[in-house]
């Protein structure tokens, strides 16, 4: 697999997102994990062991513990390849309905009279 592989699995982008805010114990990851996505340890250190083998994190043992963090270096292999591509033009996702138009009253101007109001003489 791939490192774009590994981050199509929705999983495997929240424990990424989550190593984005700091180092962070096997254990934390684990809990955090398995409450918000219902899986077991057992998937979850799987998930990280592909995060781990395709370059996107790193381990650092200290004692019993592991803790994983971003691997930089894999992130920026990333974007260097994405950004051999051309960006294309920004649009906005909805555009700004036209503004409405006012209504033309012309045939109203008295430099184009429609017909002609006889005035009265008051005596």
């Amino acid at each position: 697999m791939d490192a774009f592989g590994v981050l199509g699995n929705p999983t495997r982008r929240q424990i990424l997102e989550l190593l984005a805010s700091g180092e962070q114990s096997s254990g934390a990851i684990t809990r955090t994990i398995s409450e918000q996505r219902g899986i077991t340890e057992a998937a979850v250190s799987q998930h990280l062991k592909a995060l781990l083998d395709n370059g996107l994190a790193t381990v650092r043992p200290a004692g019993m513990n592991r803790f994983y963090r971003v691997d930089v270096d894999g992130l920026h292999r990333l974007t260097a390849w994405l950004s051999q591509f051309p960006q294309p033009p920004r649009q906005d996702p909805c555009p700004a309905p036209p503004a409405p138009r006012r209504p033309q009253y012309r045939h109203l101007s008295p430099e184009r009279p429609t017909h002609s109001i006889p005035t009265a003489h008051v005596h």
